[in-house]
């Protein structure tokens, strides 16, 4: 069975162009014939293609290079695909890499348990080409353009906590010197009390000491 420990990846690099500029796919399938009819495709448009017959590496293949998206069969031996993109779906590190889910089956309950899995695309074989890659290509799109609004807002929210905490620390300081302040006011105040209790009976007392002419 295929593992659940997807959420154990460091998927920091998920959205890193690899080479050519285009991205990275895995192509999951028995068919040996099927798989490199899509990578002659696919590399043309400038993608990385990974290939895998089965599904119960699937935990490794993650571990080792990470795909912008997954080409993945629903019919696979021992571990099929709906297996497989359940557990990528399952997970917050591996939930938002696009899955396209091929199959030459066209029964509508299969389509929708495909979709409530989390599969973002679904097509029937034999496959259209062209519109498989500008599929991906918009995924690929889509994907990468979330991320780098969520890195901008992680920016933002980080700079707004840093603001608040120079806040909160001038709202301390600020605390402090009211503090010292209204300490300050009472030790002049109590210094006027007294010099204005003190002052006349001293001043009575040095007139009273001087000789008289």
């Amino acid at each position: 069975m295929l593992k659940n420990q997807c959420n154990d990846l460091d998927l920091k690099d998920h959205c890193r162009m690899a080479p050519g500029g285009a991205g990275r796919i895995l192509i999951i399938d028995v068919d040996a014939d099927f798989r490199q009819r899509l990578r002659k495709v696919l590399s043309v448009d400038g993608f990385e293609v990974i290939e895998s017959d089965t599904c119960e590496n699937l935990d490794q293949i993650l571990s080792e290079q990470v795909p912008d998206l997954v080409i993945l069969e629903a019919l696979m031996p021992n571990v099929d695909g709906f297996t497989a993109c359940e557990a990528l779906s399952q997970h917050a590190n591996t939930r938002h890499i696009p899955v396209i889910m091929v199959t030459s089956l066209e029964d509508c309950d299969i389509i929708d348990w495909a979709f409530d899995l989390g599969v973002f695309d679904f097509m029937t074989k034999p496959i259209h080409e062209t519109i498989l890659r500008n599929r991906i290509r918009v995924l690929i799109n889509q994907v990468r353009e979330t991320s780098e609004y969520q890195n901008d807002h992680n920016k933002m929210m980080s700079r707004v906590q840093e603001y608040e905490s120079e806040l909160r620390k001038f709202k301390n300081l600020f605390r402090e010197e009211l503090i010292e302040h209204k300490r300050t006011r009472r030790l002049v105040n109590h210094f006027k009390q007294a010099f204005h209790t003190h002052y006349p009976l001293r001043k009575k007392l040095t007139e009273g000491d001087q000789p008289q002419a």
